[in-house]
């Protein structure tokens, strides 16, 4: 009886630590994740260039406001490709991160070139 008990109790301690941990980490994971979240996208429509930057980074330039916003993924950069450099009109998502410099372009919905 002595002997079992040497075995469980250190088991239960164990796994309670371990439930303890895990759900602290689930815990924080779930409200770290409301961040990025909780900024909409929000539609652009806009006619512009779009250009690499010194760091091969794909940079549309609004010919409105001269605003910049940043192409990041690898679904936008295949969408402009071939039209870099060129104007083109754009319907877009973007996001604007709180206290970040740059808009990052999320989402292209269409690149049309303009003539």
């Amino acid at each position: 009886m002595r002997i079992k008990n040497k075995i469980i109790k250190p088991l239960k301690i164990y796994l309670m630590n371990r439930i303890t941990l895990l759900s602290l980490l689930t815990l924080g994971a779930f409200f770290s994740s409301f961040g990025f979240a909780a900024e909409e996208a929000v539609k652009l429509q806009a006619t512009g260039t779009f250009t690499k930057n010194e760091k091969g980074a794909l940079v549309f330039t609004d010919d409105k406001d001269k605003k910049k916003y940043y192409a990041f993924n690898k679904g936008t950069k295949e969408k402009v490709g071939y039209q870099t450099g060129k104007k083109v009109k754009i319907i877009a998502k973007i996001k604007k991160k709180e206290g970040a410099k740059i808009t990052l372009m999320t989402y292209i919905v269409s690149v049309k070139p303009l003539q």
